[in-house]
């Protein structure tokens, strides 16, 4: 924090607060930046902006055009034959042996947990 006490106001001439402004129309520049580096506030230099933009508004020859540009609108792209779903394949199937008579056949996607629950409730022999 600065606190100045009994120091005048300083005074900015016209010149020095347009090439403050064109200072922040530099590119990767900022607003904040020059004002801190100058040592100014952000706000003043904001309103200076601000006159700059209104002033170029009023010296803006009347004459000057507005112009478009021109824009082609493409149709929507063409359908695409629709592609055949791929051919079935098999299901995987595994199947397992647990003695004489006790058989276990598993097909297809099935829940792992499903799998270790019913292995889990078959006879023991």
């Amino acid at each position: 924090m600065e606190i100045i006490l009994g120091q005048a106001r300083r005074r900015w001439s016209e010149d020095e607060k347009r090439a403050l402004v064109a200072e922040t129309f530099v590119e990767g520049e900022t607003v904040h930046g020059v004002a801190r580096r100058h040592n100014i506030s952000r706000s003043m230099l904001f309103c200076w902006r601000k006159q700059y933009r209104q002033a170029l508004k009023c010296t803006a020859p009347a004459s000057t055009s507005i112009s478009f540009t021109p824009v082609m609108v493409a149709g929507p792209e063409p359908a695409r034959p629709p592609t055949s779903p791929a051919p079935p394949t098999e299901m995987p199937l595994i199947e397992l042996e647990f003695g004489r008579n006790v058989h276990l056949r598993i097909s297809g996607t099935v829940d792992p947990d499903l799998v270790a629950a019913v292995m889990k409730a078959l006879p023991r022999r």
